[in-house]
Order: structure tokens, then sequence, then C-alpha cells
């Protein structure tokens, strides 16, 4: 029988590596840390409420901490 290949743990796969951010504001994609089913279920959600997976997730969060959002408003405060 023959064995199975040996596997080693310092293989870092390129997609797992953080990205530099391309964004003004130097922010980077938080959704790269969650659970893949919990990314899948949002995605739809967001889908749904004709949303872009970031704003529900956003949107999400900060109820979930209490911040409100004026009206005319593009910022969320505490």
């Amino acid at each position: 029988m023959p064995k199975a290949a040996k596997t080693t743990k310092s293989i870092t796969l390129e997609s797992a590596k953080p990205a530099e951010s391309k964004r003004r504001d130097q922010r980077k994609a938080v959704l790269v840390y969650m659970q893949t089913d919990l990314i899948e279920a949002a995605k739809e959600t967001a889908s749904a409420n004709d949303e872009k997976l970031w704003q529900f997730v956003e949107r999400t969060v900060a109820k979930a901490l209490g911040w409100k959002k004026p009206r005319d408003s593009k910022r969320w405060i505490p």
C-alpha cells in the first residue's frame, strides 16, 4: 500500500495572506476571517434585501452595537 504524501504546516495558501488595502481609508476586508457558511448566509440575506454584502454586515454590526445613522448621513455614530 503506498504511503500518503506528507504535508508541511509551513505552506501558506495565497488566498490566506492578508492583502494590501487599496482603499483610501486603509480598511481591509473583515469577511476574510469569518466562517464560510456565515458568509454565504450573509450573501443570501443581503441579496434578498437588495443590498451589497458589506452594507448588510455594516448595518447588522452597527445595530448590534447600538449605533445610530442620522438621516441624510452616510456614517454610523455611537
